[in-house]
């Protein structure tokens, strides 16, 4: 099933996840049941390993310069979240920010955060959407810069105070590190200012609120919002210069995200097949079959793309790749949505008991498949199919010339980063 560039050592982590997979199946509906956090399956995650797979090698994990990126590890959110979609959706939010802090952290902050993650199992955890509608930011380029914050960042002596409240924080609360995003003081426009700090955990000022756990899926991945007060962010755990996510960082969050939606596919796929292999009278229904059938292509269809866009990732034709990666989430949301839809044709009133995983994964995926607007994704694929101007982050916001950008020390900020 995962044949894409695969080693030796791949494999084995693969058949790893394969086999914890189905453990994480048998404890998937008390986790959706409770909600919460997956205190088990994050104990088997960090226990097995599979936290290092997005640390570099040089700070105790098996990583090379993709950390975080790689197609292993977008393998193994696949196959999590086709058993449970909450693990699924935590495991993905970790090797992203993982990813993160390798690309963007300085030696002593990549050697503080990435050795405490391989060592003890501390989670990372991005902090970024705001649901604020009247306070968004806005710039003169507001239609290109699809990224932006209204968190406040108030300069004060040895670093900044941040203030603000952040919609989504999927894992921060079980989490030690939080990525805060903001705009650097002085800016306004996200492809200029859009800048990552670390807040480590426990803080008086990261207040968690109740909520989530009203939602209807990824129940289990503690994906409310925080709010913000007076929190002191030293130099030390500023991330990088102002912009580089957007213009230095050449990974996008996206193909981690088509894998987790891949996977809700495929385990609802393999419930219905198993569904249909066991109860010969429903072979006997054309119609039946010719829906296996189409819910199989697509599946391969999508994943296919996701491992194209992979290889093209691989080759560091980052741009090319951002844009095969949007075109594999379309399809991988898509093909989601028509295999969930399509599954309670097939195995009927099995499909309606909790008991069965069909309705769970389909919520779960659901939920997900909200994370960024279609019409965005779609917005974006258009415009770079017209312009054929491949960009890395044309969906989070355009390319600025070097004459454009902006360091601390072109804001007037001058520290010591290194300094404790």
């Amino acid at each position: 099933m995962y044949p894409f560039k695969q080693s030796a050592q791949d494999a084995e982590w693969i058949e790893k996840a394969k086999a914890l997979k189905e453990v994480f199946a048998k404890r998937a509906r008390q986790v959706d049941d409770e909600g919460g956090w997956p205190h088990e399956n994050w104990k088997d995650i960090i226990e097995g390993g599979f936290l290092k797979l997005g640390v570099p090698k040089e700070y105790g994990g098996y990583a090379d310069e993709d950390a975080g990126f790689s197609n292993v590890c977008h393998a193994v959110v696949e196959i999590f979240a086709s058993a449970c979609g909450s693990t699924g959706w935590i495991i993905q939010n970790q090797y992203h920010c993982f990813g993160l802090v390798a690309a963007l952290g300085n030696e002593e902050q990549k050697r503080r955060i990435l050795t405490d993650v391989a060592e003890n199992g501390a989670g990372v955890a991005s902090v970024g959407s705001e649901v604020q509608p009247g306070r968004t930011q806005t710039s003169a380029h507001a239609n290109e810069g699809k990224i932006s914050f209204a968190s406040d960042l108030t300069p004060t002596e040895g670093g900044f105070i941040a203030n603000g409240f952040k919609g989504f924080t999927s894992g921060g609360g079980a989490s030690k590190y939080l990525l805060f995003w903001a705009l650097a003081p002085g800016t306004s426009d996200p492809d200029v200012g859009a800048s990552v700090f670390v807040i480590e955990l426990p803080n008086a000022g990261v207040e968690f609120v109740k909520g989530w756990e009203e939602s209807t899926g990824i129940r289990a991945s503690l994906s409310g919002g925080a709010k913000f007060t007076d929190v002191f962010i030293p130099w030390k755990n500023v991330l990088g210069e102002p912009g580089d996510f957007n213009q230095v960082h050449p990974y996008t969050f996206e193909l981690a995200y088509a894998s987790h939606s891949l996977g809700s596919a495929q385990g609802i796929y393999d419930e219905v097949r198993q569904t249909l292999s066991e109860r010969a009278f429903l072979q006997d229904d054309d119609t039946n079959l010719y829906t296996l059938g189409e819910m199989a292509s697509a599946i391969a269809a999508t994943r296919s793309q996701l491992w194209y866009a992979q290889f093209l990732q691989d080759q560091k034709k980052y741009g090319e790749a951002s844009h095969a990666v949007l075109l594999g989430l379309h399809m991988a949301k898509t093909t989601v949505a028509m295999v969930s839809h399509k599954a309670f044709d097939i195995v009927g009133t099995r499909g309606v008991f909790r008991w069965n995983p069909i309705s769970r994964l389909m919520r779960d995926a659901r939920v997900a498949t909200l994370h960024t607007r279609e019409s965005m994704i779609m917005k974006t694929v258009a415009k770079t199919e017209l312009s054929r101007d491949y960009f890395p982050k044309a969906k989070y916001g355009r390319r600025i010339p070097q004459s454009e950008r902006k360091t601390w020390a072109d804001l007037g900020f001058h520290f010591e980063r290194d300094a404790a």
